[in-house]
């Protein structure tokens, strides 16, 4: 401890006596002639051995006090730092993840653009090829269609040709024609067996 906080409690005891001294030297509103031998020098003299007495058993004591007292204060400034410090250090994260979380949401929202115009691609590429293959099997379809009426236009002609041809053989050929015709199909067909 310094000299210099030692002396402080014995100026706040004179300080103390000085001021009871002057509190007891009014004089209460009578008029008695106060002489300082008589009156004043017991009264200086009782404050001072109480106030010695005072300092002398109560210095240990008030200088824990004030020097606990201190050591708290300290404490609790550099915990009061410390504690300023953890909430700057706080400060810088929440601001450093506030500025994370606005490029993330950036960053999400650009990549589900991109996903979206991807998809949107896909799906047009895909109802494309769709529309492609149903106009393949339309074709396929009219194709086979297309070649059934041409089978059976076929079919239907060969009938009808036919029928002309009978209708015109029966017309041109004679009752001879028809047994000439039906007697050399005989004997060809008798000469082979």
């Amino acid at each position: 401890m310094t000299r210099a906080k030692k002396i402080i409690p014995f100026f706040y005891g004179i300080a103390g006596a000085f001021v009871a001294a002057l509190a007891f030297a009014e004089n209460g509103g009578h008029e008695e002639k106060n002489t300082f031998l008589g009156d004043w020098l017991p009264r200086i003299i009782n404050f001072a051995i109480l106030a010695a007495a005072l300092v002398y058993f109560a210095r240990k004591p008030i200088r824990d006090f004030f020097a606990s007292r201190t050591a708290a204060i300290a404490k609790s400034m550099e915990e009061s730092k410390e504690a300023r410090e953890r909430a700057l250090t706080a400060l810088a994260d929440m601001e450093r993840k506030v500025r994370d979380v606005g490029a993330e949401t950036d960053r999400l929202i650009e990549e589900t653009r991109a996903r979206g115009e991807r998809d949107k691609q896909s799906l047009v590429d895909e109802g494309k090829k769709v529309a492609q293959d149903i106009q393949a099997q339309v074709k396929q379809g009219v194709d086979i269609e297309v070649q059934k009426a041409r089978t059976a236009l076929a079919v239907e002609a060969s009938l009808l040709s036919l029928e002309l041809a009978e209708g015109r053989v029966k017309k041109t050929i004679s009752d001879q024609d028809h047994e000439r015709i039906v007697k050399e199909y005989i004997a060809k067909v008798g000469g082979k067996g």
